[in-house]
């Protein structure tokens, strides 16, 4: 009996002590990575994928159309054109619209005139940037209203290529700033909201719900938007007010369009998906339908990342020992079924909105068995010279 205990003892001491040994390999190469130039092609590529996007690109997700967003594309429109148009959605009577557009400087001061009185209505959101540790806003909000205001920015990690994250809102130089998307949703829902609860979660980044591409949104361009006298869909809603491509929709198009999980080419991207102001749009209605993510917590990940690759090492040594013959076949064939089990399993929690990264436990797992034969080697000798004990050896 203490024999059969002592073996179980070696056993885990062995898998712990490999876990350590492919720890520090991963760290040692991550840090390499990381910190080489050479490697920036790579590292970026990396960044930029997610098993997770999957869930778009194959069609998991079950696309459905918006209520109560209605999307304008302004298109190169100047700013007599663009008082010209918003007065024209005012008339459709919407409860809010929304700014996807920054007037910076003061040009014709007649124009301008014009255009302020359309910004200034009081359903109106306005936009501002955080660009270079400063604030681009309108030429029109000389008091830098914060209510009446929203930043832009979909991206506050410059390094960061593809959107999927959100921050409703963002704390610069002591100042709460809210989101474009937050503000206008604010004004949408009368006062009361967010709750105290739900304002820290949106101080949070998040992952964003995509609802879908312009596809998913009723949009006009320019003309039509001006050449409709009556347009019933934007009465009571959210109407937002951005570039959508000229031609509008154009797929050609990159100005102020961006990566998004969306896109059907999962790895290797290389055309943006989606203008700034449908991903506004996206983030609109996930707020207006309540539809957030749960992040599973890093440490959640990586404590399930160590405790997956200390047992599966456990396993595979202990195969290893008992059936050395198939051994090679069974790891191989076990590390493909763990992996497509939890890629399955991340999006099944992706879809019932638990944002559950596997590539770190995948990861783990693959390369921690990896370095079984390196630790018998090593074994080998410490047990030729200095009498070392393992359960490779243990009779």
């Amino acid at each position: 009996m203490k024999k059969i205990q002592t073996k179980k003892q070696l056993l885990f001491r062995d898998a712990f002590l490999c876990l350590c040994m492919a720890l520090l390999f991963i760290f040692a190469i991550s840090y390499l990575v990381l910190n080489l130039s050479i490697f920036n092609p790579f590292t970026g590529a990396f960044k930029d994928f997610s098993f997770l996007d999957l869930y778009y690109s194959e069609k998991m997700a079950s696309l459905k159309p918006s209520k109560d967003v209605v999307l304008v594309n302004v298109e190169h429109a100047d700013r007599f054109q663009i008082q010209e148009l918003m007065a024209h959605v005012q008339k459709q009577k919407p409860k809010v619209i929304g700014m996807d557009i920054i007037f910076k400087d003061k040009k014709d001061p007649f124009v301008d005139s014009l255009l302020q009185l359309q910004l200034n209505k009081p359903n109106v959101i306005t936009a501002k940037a955080f660009v270079e540790n400063s604030w681009d806003y309108d030429f029109s909000n000389t008091k830098r209203d914060i209510d009446k205001t929203g930043y832009t920015n979909l991206n506050f990690q410059s390094t960061d290529n593809v959107i999927r994250k959100f921050q409703g809102y963002r704390r610069i130089d002591d100042t709460l700033h809210t989101s474009l998307a937050t503000t206008m949703v604010g004004l949408f829902k009368n006062g009361g909201w967010p709750s105290a609860k739900l304002q820290k979660k949106l101080e949070k980044e998040g992952t964003i719900d995509f609802i879908g591409n312009m596809d998913s949104f009723i949009t006009f361009s320019l003309a039509e938007c001006m050449e409709a006298e009556q347009i019933p869909a934007m009465q009571g809603k959210i109407v937002l007010l951005g570039y959508l491509g000229d031609p509008h929709g154009s797929p050609t198009d990159i100005e102020d369009k961006f990566f998004t999980p969306l896109n059907p080419v999962s790895a290797g991207k290389s055309v943006p998906d989606m203008f700034g102001s449908v991903i506004h749009a996206n983030i609109i209605e996930m707020m207006l339908t309540d539809t957030y993510f749960y992040s599973v917590p890093k440490w959640i990940l990586r404590i399930s990342s160590l405790i997956l690759a200390y047992f599966g090492l456990a396993f595979f040594m202990w195969y290893n020992r008992k059936s050395p013959a198939s051994y090679a076949l069974i790891k191989k064939v076990t590390q493909l079924s763990l992996t497509v089990l939890l890629l399955w399993f991340s999006l099944w929690l992706y879809k019932h909105k638990i944002n559950f990264a596997p590539e770190l436990v995948i990861a783990f797992l693959v390369v921690s068995v990896e370095f079984i034969g390196l630790y018998v080697l090593i074994s080998k000798k410490l047990n030729n010279k200095y009498q070392w004990k393992s359960f490779f050896f243990f009779e």
